[in-house]
């Protein structure tokens, strides 16, 4: 997950990965972050990634995962 420090500086506003993926309102770039997650074999799918990065910003820092981190 090395490349989620690439976005730190970019400003992307949403609440939830989950909820901005099924609404389709993620960049390219977002979109490449929960794919890398399902090549690494981390989730099985893009919906599990999403999933994951919410628990992970809830767990970790909820004020950068607010801005997408």
């Amino acid at each position: 997950m090395g490349n989620l420090v690439a976005f730190i500086h970019e400003r992307h506003e949403f609440n939830s990965w989950a909820l901005a993926l099924e609404a389709e309102a993620l960049t390219p770039e977002q979109m490449t972050v929960l794919q890398e997650l399902v090549d690494e074999g981390k989730v099985a799918n893009l919906k599990t990634a999403a999933d994951f990065l919410d628990w992970q910003g809830e767990a970790i820092d909820s004020i950068e995962h607010m801005y997408g981190h």
